[in-house]
């Protein structure tokens, strides 16, 4: 990767720190819904490449910790269906890593989050179906291994679900962890970190504990119903960003 970390900025270890934060925060709080939010924002300084890069180790150590919070809680009837199309979606984004246009992937995921954030009486057709989970796993394993931008495509299904919080943030947690690990031999195939990229995401991995930690704390102070506007409002900013991303390339 021929990009170099801008170490001496200090827009981005600001734009760095409010992502990751953000992202410890979603992880343990909000089911992954703002965890979309850390990529556009680091990649007003860096290309989309390296923000990615930088970003997977600290999104790994964010899923070790959740997993601690909240592994009791997993719904394995979701996860047995999720696990195997989310590994399926990363197998895909691999293969089209470096082939396929960030902007188009942004773009028709932006388009997604709107329509079921606002359609809401879609979601329950769209989620209970037969092949639901195939079809959100997939997706979500897609833009998470291209963009990390997995949580609104797996928001969008467990939204539907009915899932009772805590089972939510579980479920979402075994399977962000799984794709995450799964991303890693892809990165490390394409030559994507660098000792830069490693020291810069030690140097941030305080700053994810505290974001995991922060989002525990979070999600005992809502209840369900606000639980549930409040991913639905995460769904709709996530696609807003990823349309206003790209809009932006275009």
């Amino acid at each position: 990767m021929s990009a170099a970390l801008p170490l001496t900025e200090p827009l981005f270890w600001l734009l760095a720190s409010v992502g990751v934060v953000l992202s410890g925060i979603s992880k343990s709080g909000l089911a992954g819904g703002a965890g979309v939010i850390a990529v556009p924002l680091l990649s007003l300084v860096l290309p989309l490449p390296l923000a990615t890069a930088l970003l997977l180790p600290l999104l790994i150590a964010m899923d070790a910790q959740t997993l601690r919070y909240y592994w009791r809680q997993i719904s394995w009837a979701e996860a047995r269906l999720l696990l195997p199309a989310a590994a399926l979606g990363v197998a895909l984004g691999t293969a089209l890593l470096g082939s396929l246009s960030a902007t188009h992937l942004q773009l028709m995921l932006g388009v997604l989050c709107v329509l079921f954030a606002l359609w809401q009486n879609l979601l329950p057709y769209l989620t209970r179906w037969r092949r639901a989970a195939l079809l959100w796993g997939t997706l979500s394993g897609v833009s998470s291994t291209l963009l990390h931008a997995g949580g609104p495509p797996l928001n969008a299904y467990l939204l539907g679900r009915n899932l009772v919080k805590a089972h939510w943030l579980a479920t979402a947690a075994v399977v962000f962890a799984l794709m995450n690990w799964l991303k890693v031999p892809a990165y490390l195939t394409l030559g994507s970190w660098s000792a830069d990229v490693l020291l810069c995401a030690l140097a941030l991995l305080p700053l994810a504990w505290l974001g995991v930690w922060l989002g525990k704390r979070l999600q005992g102070q809502i209840n369900e119903q606000q639980f549930i506007r409040l991913c639905r409002g995460l769904l709709l900013l996530s696609g807003l960003l990823l349309l206003g991303k790209a809009w932006l390339a275009a």
